[in-house]
């Protein structure tokens, strides 16, 4: 299977007056994203090309979780404390991500990740197989918001109970590195 590639910020919230957040997110065959909400904005998706399932449910439960397959240039949106997730089927996909308002943690997000493939060192942290990995993906989830529910609510936790003064340290060290204000303006095309 192939990565997926780093989402690209294409209109920041610090441009928009805090409006909006988009990107343009290219992934792989057999992406995929636990069942989660979002209490802080509503997030979009616009499929550009490939095919994409969301999965959403009327309350929090997984077990509620219904398909939807998007089709190409339909936005589709998940309000804030909805459960979703989603899946990449059968082929490379492109989509549109929006988020209303928009969400300095996933751009703060998009920075790191970039910022550790231009380095070389994404696919380190970026595998739940690697030793890093679960504290990269613990400390993602915190900075866009991400609240995870059922098996993935218990892995991450666990993970803080054990970990969470590391997963702090880390994520502090990430933003310095790669999404401090000063690289999330000029990322964002800001004075």
């Amino acid at each position: 299977m192939a990565a997926d590639k780093v989402p690209i910020l294409t209109v920041s919230a610090l441009a928009t007056n805090g409006r909006i957040t988009t990107a343009d997110s290219d992934l792989a065959r057999g992406a995929q994203a636990p069942p989660h909400y979002h209490t802080d904005f509503s997030e979009s998706f616009t499929l550009v090309s490939g095919g994409m399932t969301i999965y959403t449910s009327p309350d929090l439960t997984e077990a509620n979780l219904v398909p939807q397959e998007l089709e190409v240039g339909k936005k589709v949106t998940i309000p804030p404390n909805t459960l979703h997730s989603f899946i990449i089927p059968k082929e490379h996909t492109k989509v549109k991500v929006e988020f209303s308002p928009g969400s300095i943690g996933f751009e703060k997000t998009f920075l790191i990740m970039k910022g550790m493939q231009d380095e070389g060192i994404y696919e380190e942290f970026g595998s739940m197989k690697s030793e890093m990995g679960p504290v990269f993906y613990a400390m993602m989830g915190e900075l866009t918001n991400t609240v995870f529910v059922g098996e993935a609510k218990e892995r991450v936790d666990a993970l803080y109970a054990v970990k969470g003064a590391e997963i702090e340290a880390k994520k502090q060290e990430l933003i310095a590195r790669y999404a401090s204000d000063e690289q999330h303006k000029r990322a964002a095309g800001v004075p």
